[in-house]
């Protein structure tokens, strides 16, 4: 199988880390951020780490593989070939990563799933593969996520928004939104809701000498472009009773709420004042992974 991927050979006495994208995401998310786009590439992703338009954009990201790399650990990632795709079509791709990922280490394996990626290793990881010694998730909707049911909501919003925007570009935003909705409604995305076949049908447990950490955001705010937020301003069309805990306010990270992202037997579990995106980025939290994947190596 040939795959998209991005490595680096560290020291053999040290444990190979794979990174795993998210729904919709590249191998970029990890090397090159920079470069990443979001929503089949509409928008780049900085705009979901700036707090709004006036704050200027980072020119250089720095990411959890670069800390591992400059560690001398062995890291590894690719670009899955259905990034929207259900996730038991990434699965034997992650197989082929872990056999790779075995020639670069005599000292076991780490497995690190930001929001979906989460799940395809949880999905990989029925097999019980002996050489897995940690497995760390951030962002990951654990019980799922009820983002999916907002789609109906996103026709009105448009109305909601549409006085801020130039008439020049109230036909881009039209598109968004467009975007954005087709993507709310793709099978994928379905397949993250709670009680999903796939949450039905995944009978994971945890794996003896396997260690596992949980990081979750508690920051709702995506973006801020002129005077509104999202989601914030989905507040002003939707009914308080539906209104999403993934968009509540100490809450959710504005995708995954505080509580799913918390692995049912992680060890250790953190929450974070970031977002979705952001707290893969922030230094604090890039420093406590690189310490816990440092007491995992030395077997804690």
């Amino acid at each position: 199988m040939k795959l998209d991927t991005t490595s680096h050979q560290g020291r053999d006495d040290k444990p190979a880390v794979i990174f795993i994208h998210g729904l919709g995401m590249d191998k970029d998310i990890w090397v090159n951020p920079c470069s990443s786009r979001i929503l089949g590439g509409l928008f780049p992703l900085k705009i979901l780490i700036s707090r709004n338009e006036e704050e200027q954009q980072p020119e250089n990201i720095q990411t959890l593989f670069d800390d591992l790399r400059l560690r001398d650990y062995s890291v590894i990632t690719w670009s899955q070939k259905k990034p929207a795709g259900p996730i038991d079509s990434a699965v034997p791709e992650l197989k082929e990563i872990v056999r790779t990922a075995r020639k670069m280490t005599e000292s076991g394996i780490i497995l690190i799933g930001h929001s979906r990626g989460g799940l395809i290793a949880r999905k990989y990881m029925t097999e019980e593969d002996s050489s897995i010694m940690g497995f760390i998730t951030i962002s990951t909707p654990h019980h799922g996520s009820s983002i999916a049911g907002i789609v109906k909501y996103l026709a009105p919003l448009v109305t909601v928004i549409d006085p801020f925007f130039p008439t020049g570009e109230k036909g881009s935003l039209s598109f968004a939104v467009k975007r954005i909705s087709e993507f709310l409604k793709s099978r994928s995305l379905k397949e993250l809701l709670p009680g999903s076949d796939f949450f039905t049908s995944l009978h994971d447990k945890p794996l003896d000498g396997v260690y596992y950490v949980s990081l979750g955001g508690t920051n709702p705010t995506l973006f801020s472009i002129y005077n509104f937020s999202f989601p914030d301003v989905l507040e002003r069309v939707m009914p308080e009773n539906f209104y999403p805990e993934e968009m509540k306010k100490n809450r959710g990270d504005g995708l995954v709420s505080a509580e799913s992202s918390r692995m049912p037997w992680s060890h250790e579990h953190y929450n974070f004042a970031f977002n979705h995106a952001e707290i893969l980025f922030d230094k604090d939290v890039r420093n406590i992974l690189c310490d816990i994947i440092g007491r995992i190596a030395e077997n804690l």
